[in-house]
């Protein structure tokens, strides 16, 4: 009797770009949508969702041709994907890899959603905010104290 050999997607080298590994199942979608790669992205990207992995079970991963990520986009990814793996792929090769962490201060990058917030009415102030929980992940304003967690967190990335 023949033996059924494993089959594999292949899914071809990048020259330049990044891979993000280790993304929580169920959020690379979210991923793109934070970086902004929608369909009108000109490079190729690959997305795999609900692969099975040795350290998390299942995970996300997604790799696209020609990104190299911002400070805020590592910060907004280090919201919805902590301990995912960054890495920076120079000459077909993994220049950098860089984990992923939920920073103690999240600032600029998401706004208050108290409308009487100093940030915003139109006070030359930025909105900064402290992580009170990272699971679940909670942050709270600096200058109001309001909470921001679960959807209308993620809503702002």
């Amino acid at each position: 009797m023949e033996t059924v050999k494993e089959k594999k997607l292949i899914v071809t080298k990048i020259k330049e770009g990044t891979v993000i590994d280790r993304i929580p199942p169920g959020k690379a979608m979210k991923v793109l949508h934070v970086l902004g790669i929608n369909e009108n992205y000109p490079y190729t990207v690959a997305l795999a969702m609900r692969v099975k992995s040795k350290k998390m079970q299942l995970k996300d991963i997604v790799k696209i041709k020609g990104k190299m990520l911002t400070p805020e986009e590592s910060q907004k990814l280090s919201l919805i994907a902590p301990n995912a793996v960054v890495n920076i792929i120079n000459d077909y090769k993994v220049e950098k890899k860089i984990v992923l962490e939920i920073p103690e201060q999240v600032s600029e990058i998401i706004r208050c959603l108290n409308p009487n917030c100093v940030t915003n009415n139109r006070e030359p102030v930025s909105p900064i905010f402290s992580v009170v929980s990272k699971e679940p992940l909670i942050l709270r304003c600096k200058y109001c104290d309001r909470l921001l967690e679960g959807q209308n967190l993620s809503e702002q990335l």
